[in-house]
């Protein structure tokens, strides 16, 4: 004979209370677990930043004056990635490379530049799609100079 129905019903929320209580406790564990192994490469990755060292600022602005790239653009690009690592003694130089020294792809990179182009209050030229597609930004000089040149074609 089956039990009565409010018999099934107090059985029901029992089992899901028990298993709500294990996705909590796996909860519990999981997510400081997380939160640890990802403050362990945060700080890895800050102490490898740490040890490199670049060129100080205005021979980082001087190294495109050649090129005539106007200083606020390569004092931009500089301190923002300076600023991205918490040891002082960190500093850029022109020829850094995304992936070896900034451990950025290409996304990365991308969203430098949307970042980088609204501090500089430039807008995106309407040909930047098949620019950017063309341009493969791959150092920091690369990164200036493409700034430079959405500088120059920007529309009045």
């Amino acid at each position: 004979m089956s039990e009565p129905l409010w018999a099934q019903q107090r059985h029901m929320r029992v089992w899901v209370a028990i298993k709500m209580g294990y996705v909590l406790n796996a909860a519990l564990i999981v997510v400081p677990i997380s939160i640890v192994v990802i403050a362990i490469i945060a700080f890895f990755g800050q102490r490898r930043l740490g040890r490199h060292r670049g060129v100080s600022r205005e021979e980082f602005v001087g190294a495109f004056a050649d090129n005539d790239v106007p200083p606020g653009i390569a004092g931009t690009v500089y301190d923002y990635y300076k600023s991205r690592a918490f040891s002082k003694e960190f500093s850029v130089a022109p020829d850094d490379d995304y992936e070896g020294v900034l451990s950025e792809g290409e996304e990365d990179i991308d969203d430098d530049a949307q970042f980088l182009l609204k501090n500089l209050d430039l807008r995106m030229p309407p040909d930047y799609a098949s620019v950017r597609s063309e341009t493969r930004i791959r150092t920091l000089r690369d990164m200036v100079l493409w700034l430079n040149w959405v500088c120059q074609h920007q529309r009045s």
